[in-house]
Order: C-alpha cells, then sequence, then structure tokens
C-alpha cells in the first residue's frame, strides 16, 4: 500500500471515530453539575466569587469536550494555553464529568459526598472500556490545569485586601456591621478581557466632586429618594417584588446563580445537545466573571457612598436639589461595598448579551427567586426577553433604595461591552477544511463536515 493511500485511510478512520464519538447525549450531564454547583456556593459566595468559580468550572467543561471533538475552538486566555490533541476515540462524555469533579472537589471540598454522587451516576451512565478510561484521564488533565492557572489569580486574597473608608462627603461610608466586601475583587485575573482599564465607567463629570453638583446626580438622588424608601407611596407593588426578587441575599443562589439558571431553562428549551450547553454555560459565565472584577474595580476606584448616606446628608453635598433626611431608610440593606457601578445591574447584563447573542433575545422563560435565603422559592417572574429580565434586574436596585440611576446604567454599558467582547473572541466554530483538503479526503468530506453540524 502506498504511503499516501496510508495516510488518507488514518485520515478517513480519524474522522469515523470522531463522528460516532459526537452522539447527542443528554444535556443535563451539564445542568446538573451546574445545579449541584449553585446549591453547594449558596450557602457562603457572594456574586463575583460566584462568577469566577462557575467560569472555571464550566470552561474545564466545554474544553474537556472540544479538546476531543473538534467542534469548536478550545479556550484559552493569557498563560493558559488552550488545549488541543484529546486522546483519538476517547469518551468525552467522560471528560466531562471527569473535569467537572475535578474542579469542584478542588473548590468546594467540604461537598466532596455530593460531588461524587454525582459523578459516579454519571459515569455509570457511560459504557466501560479504553474510550472512558482515556476520557476520565483526560479530564481530569484538563481541570488540573485550568485550577493551576487560576490558582495564582488572585481570588485567595481579594477577601483580605487592606481597605479603610474616606469617610468624607461623597464617600463610601459603611452602613452595616459587616466590613467591606472583597476590596481586592477589582485586581484578580480576568477570563477573557484584556484588563478591567478599557472597560471601567466614571462618574458623570469624572469625579466625586464634580457629580455632586450636577443636575443628574439632584435627579438619581431624588428618584431612589422616593421610590426606593421603605415607606415608598409612590412605589408599586410589582415594583416592590421586582426589588425582592433580585435582591438576592445571603444563603440565596445571588444574580449569578440566577442567571445560570436562566441558562438552564433557556438551553433546555432550546434543545441543545450537550456540547452546545457546555458551550453556552462557558461563555455566560465567563462574561459575568470579568463584569463581576470590572465592576467591583470600578467601585473601589470611585468609592462613591450609597443612598441611606447620601440622604442623610443631603445638606452637605453641595447642591441645592438634594434635601436632607435623617430618618430615611432603603427598603432593602445596602450591600457592604461602594455603591458605583451597580454590581447586579452588570452581571445581569453581561449574562442576558450573551444569552441573546446565542440563542436571540425573545425567548420567553419564568425565573424564580428565593427572598429569604432558606432554599424555597418564594416569588416567580415571568419574562419575554433576556433584555427585559436584565433591565429589570438592573432597576430592582433603584426600587430596593441602595442604588442610583446612573450607577445601573453605567453597570449595564460594562456589561454589554465585556459580552460583546467574550462572544467575539472565544467559543467559536472550527474552521471549515480547506478547499483543497476537501478535494483530497473525498468522501471524508462529508464526515469532517458532519461533525460540525447538529
Amino acid at each position: 500500500m502506498s504511503p499516501f493511500r496510508r495516510h488518507f485511510l488514518r485520515l478517513l478512520a480519524s474522522s469515523v471515530l470522531v463522528l460516532t464519538s459526537v452522539t447527542p447525549v443528554r444535556a443535563d450531564l451539564v445542568t446538573d453539575w451546574n445545579a449541584l454547583a449553585l446549591s453547594t456556593m449558596s450557602t457562603s459566595t457572594e456574586a463575583p466569587v460566584m462568577a469566577r468559580d462557575l467560569a472555571l468550572l464550566h470552561t474545564s467543561i466545554y474544553n474537556a469536550a472540544e479538546s476531543i471533538r473538534g467542534g469548536y475552538q478550545t479556550y484559552g486566555f493569557g498563560s493558559y494555553s488552550a488545549p488541543s490533541g484529546g486522546t483519538l476515540g476517547a469518551s468525552y462524555e467522560a471528560a466531562m464529568a471527569a473535569a467537572a469533579n475535578t474542579v469542584l472537589q478542588s473548590l468546594y471540598s467540604g461537598s466532596s459526598a455530593a460531588f461524587t454522587t454525582l459523578y459516579n451516576t454519571q459515569l455509570g451512565a457511560i459504557a466501560g472500556g479504553q474510550a472512558k478510561d482515556d476520557g476520565i484521564a483526560w479530564g481530569i488533565s484538563i481541570a488540573n490545569d485550568m485550577l493551576t492557572w487560576r490558582s495564582t489569580d488572585g481570588a485567595s486574597s481579594a477577601a483580605s485586601t487592606p481597605y479603610s473608608p474616606v469617610g468624607t462627603v461623597g464617600y463610601w461610608a459603611q452602613t452595616s456591621a459587616a466590613g467591606a466586601l472583597l476590596p481586592g475583587w477589582g485586581t484578580v485575573g480576568t477570563f477573557a478581557i484584556p484588563g478591567t482599564g478599557a472597560y471601567m465607567s466614571s462618574l458623570p463629570g469624572g469625579s466625586i466632586a464634580s457629580y455632586l453638583l450636577t443636575g443628574q446626580y439632584a435627579t438619581d438622588y431624588n428618584q431612589v429618594k422616593d421610590i426606593g424608601s421603605s415607606f415608598s407611596l409612590t412605589r408599586t407593588s410589582d415594583q416592590t417584588n421586582q426589588a425582592y426578587f433580585w435582591a438576592a441575599g445571603d444563603g440565596t443562589v445571588k444574580t449569578t446563580g440566577m442567571w445560570n439558571e436562566v441558562a438552564q431553562t433557556a438551553a433546555t428549551s432550546a434543545g441543545l445537545v450537550v456540547t452546545d450547553t457546555a458551550r453556552l454555560f462557558a461563555a455566560v459565565n465567563v462574561a459575568m466573571a470579568d463584569a463581576g472584577i470590572t465592576a467591583m474595580a470600578t467601585s473601589y476606584d470611585t468609592q462613591f457612598w450609597r443612598p441611606e448616606t447620601a440622604i442623610a446628608n443631603g445638606d452637605a453635598d453641595g447642591n441645592a436639589s438634594t434635601d436632607v433626611d435623617a430618618a430615611w431608610a432603603p427598603l432593602i440593606n445596602s450591600p457592604s461595598f461602594p455603591e458605583y457601578v451597580a454590581l447586579g445591574g452588570t452581571l445581569s447584563e453581561a449574562a442576558a448579551a450573551v444569552l441573546a447573542s446565542y440563542l436571540g433575545d425573545n425567548v420567553a422563560f419564568s425565573l424564580g427567586s428565593d427572598i429569604n435565603g432558606d432554599g424555597s422559592t418564594d416569588l416567580i417572574r415571568n419574562f419575554t426577553s433576556f433584555s427585559q429580565a436584565a433591565d429589570e434586574a438592573a432597576l430592582s436596585g433603584i426600587y430596593g433604595g441602595y442604588q442610583f440611576g446612573t450607577s445601573t446604567t453605567d453597570g449595564q454599558a460594562i456589561g454589554a461591552n465585556v459580552a460583546s467582547f467574550v462572544v467575539g473572541n472565544n467559543f467559536a466554530l472550527v474552521p471549515e477544511p480547506s478547499g483543497a483538503l476537501l478535494v483530497l479526503l473525498g468522501t471524508g468530506m462529508f464526515l469532517f463536515g458532519a461533525r460540525r453540524r447538529r
């Protein structure tokens, strides 16, 4: 047999092996891990941390699959090289499960038994043999490489970064006994954007002193003073429900988790196969992770005060249109970090923009919310699009009395810009083979094409 023919048959055999390994698999291989991760994180993990950990989880799952399948370009960033060359014929389903288990066992070892149970259940549904064994080994390798890379991203020290409130007019002051939340999170390494600097925003006028004297500040101030008060007479019952629905307090899955639940519902409704579900979750969580890092960088760089502090000092801000009310209190307790920009609005817009890019915006869905952190659904709201839900999430901070209007608008802009970069630069289809190669392969052309089409 000629060397050319031997080479051709090897290519053709590889094509058949890849084709047989991409039989549609139940999407809950991904969503089961996502749901268990959310349940684990809800007890103590803050929204930006949750976004980082979920991005680590889902990029590992995604890379475990695509480095074997080759349908989408694998994820890489900075010093972390996109993996390639997964063992030929390995089970990508086993690789995905092994990657997920390895990541979560490392990040949340206290829930080891729950992860082991799910892992064993998923592996039990995969036929034994060399393909399964190779997939497990490859998935563990993918996850460990990801964990090693992220171990030096600064997340572990973000909560203990020294921070002291400035203590003057316009600057954030603690409104509860809780210390400043994650003051170093803005320096955590990003997943996709080349640093936070180009994505951060600033107050109108460029400084706190300038903004306080503007008509925009007076508008923001009087809006939240009126509609965000604990005893507001103008806030509607539906707006009150929105405020509580999106508050995402302690014991809940936080804003990050709520958008993962939206993604899960949307993926199921769209009938996505498991690999497309993995891609969607990786993109959504990478966007939220980088949006959260950027929002926190902006918050601690700006250090703007919360409405309750502002309204108690309305006679000291130099703006004649902001009347003081020392007895004013917000409907919902203020988060323990500076006000500008709105973290919830930023995260929500990032997630919604990715979902709309992948699935179209006009997707109807329902979402439940745990208001008091007891693990039960207290409210269910219905939406006609991802953007509607993102807008409502942003506005809820005003209705809750802990966010100014400019902060929500600028936060959404950050989220949209981050999402645009993530979608435009990651998780793309592998290009079709060149025309010359297609002609050379002949029948193999159909096989290579089939592996990428659903």
